[in-house]
């Protein structure tokens, strides 16, 4: 018998694991915020059971929300309640005896242990649409667990944690930047058979660039996509990407298995810092110059070596590619000045104090 006289209650299932019960509840969104009201941010490390909150994620989550209104998806959270407890089965026996009402005591504490961004993401959406209360998130709870139990079962939730495949995320994805990356890889004569996406590139693979590489290129030649326009620009990322390859004999050659894939790693050609500084001088040639293509023809004989004094310090440091931001551009300043074109105001900066600290 249950000794709680009040208290909330949630439509449960039962279930075992390593011999103690767990319950699976259905959350109306809009009672995450009256049941997990502890901050513990305000703990010590050592009476924390879950990891510090990156406030950074939680707008990033809340925008997935509203940009995927009607096919957004969560996997279930995971909570712990330190408190009395007490499940009310439908039925005596059979499956019914595994489904029924989880009662949590008033004076309970809940605890997150996994997804505390989802839950403050949510919340924060249902600020800006209170239309989302009434669906539903899955928790896991598991009950009676103190702080030693709640710090384990946080830390056995997190003990093989597997990175997520960028690449693999945007092929799957269906947000008009990722539909341009997908356009374009498919697309392009050039792209199509080159781009792997799985997580890493083996050394013998007959593919040379990430389709996360890719992608955040395409971020940079077409960077204000929208669900109206994002095929017509794919288009013109493919023109770009495939006039741009024609003077490249290297890319070409690589394509065609004459160049074997250890010695692609001699050329900065092949790396992700030259595909998104390709992009950002891409970005610039289209809106201002009208004889791009001509333009591009001057590649043809620039020497792409890793050895090359030009990459030197731009995008080839201490014997390996820098790919930070300061790297794509001062490597794009090389690709203009090679063209003859002008520096703007702030690249000429950038490119000032460059050879200032070379001299």
């Amino acid at each position: 018998m249950s000794n709680i006289v009040s208290g909330i209650s949630f439509p449960a299932i039962r279930g075992i694991q390593a011999g103690h019960e767990y319950y699976i509840v259905m959350c109306p969104l809009k009672r995450l915020k009256k049941i997990f009201t502890l901050d513990e941010s305000m703990l010590a490390e050592s009476d924390k059971a879950q990891r510090v909150l990156n406030h950074s994620r939680i707008p990033q989550i809340a925008r997935y929300i509203h940009s995927n209104r009607h096919d957004y998806t969560f996997s279930a959270i995971t909570a712990c309640i330190e408190g009395q407890t007490y499940f009310e089965p439908i039925a005596p026996e059979g499956h019914g005896n595994k489904i029924g009402n989880l009662v949590v005591d008033e004076d309970a504490e809940f605890y997150l242990t996994d997804g505390q961004h989802r839950s403050a993401a949510i919340q924060q959406a249902l600020e800006e649409d209170p239309a989302l209360g009434d669906e539903t998130i899955s928790v896991v709870f598991f009950v009676d667990k103190n702080l030693k139990q709640r710090q384990k079962i946080f830390r056995d939730l997190n003990l093989y944690p597997v990175p997520a495949n960028r690449s693999i995320a945007v092929l799957y994805g269906s947000s008009p930047e990722e539909n341009l990356t997908n356009h374009v890889v498919q697309g392009s004569e050039f792209f199509n058979g080159v781009v792997e996406f799985s997580s890493r590139i083996s050394k013998r693979s007959a593919k040379f660039f990430m389709h996360s590489s890719v992608h955040a290129a395409c971020m940079e030649l077409c960077p204000n996509i929208t669900k109206e326009n994002w095929r017509e620009q794919a288009e013109k990322a493919v023109e770009y990407w495939d006039e741009l390859a024609k003077n490249l004999p290297l890319w070409q050659q690589a394509k065609k298995h004459q160049i074997k894939p250890a010695d692609r790693a001699n050329y900065v050609l092949f790396s992700a810092i030259l595909l998104k500084s390709f992009a950002m001088f891409g970005n610039e040639l289209l809106c201002e110059n009208s004889n791009w293509k001509f333009q591009l023809k001057k590649f043809q004989g620039l020497n792409w070596a890793r050895t090359n004094k030009l990459w030197i310090e731009r995008c080839f440091n201490k014997g390996r590619m820098d790919h930070s931001v300061h790297s794509a551009l001062l490597t794009l300043n090389a690709l203009k000045k090679h063209l003859g074109l002008p520096l703007s105001v702030e690249q000429q900066k950038i490119e000032d104090k460059f050879l200032g600290i070379k001299k």
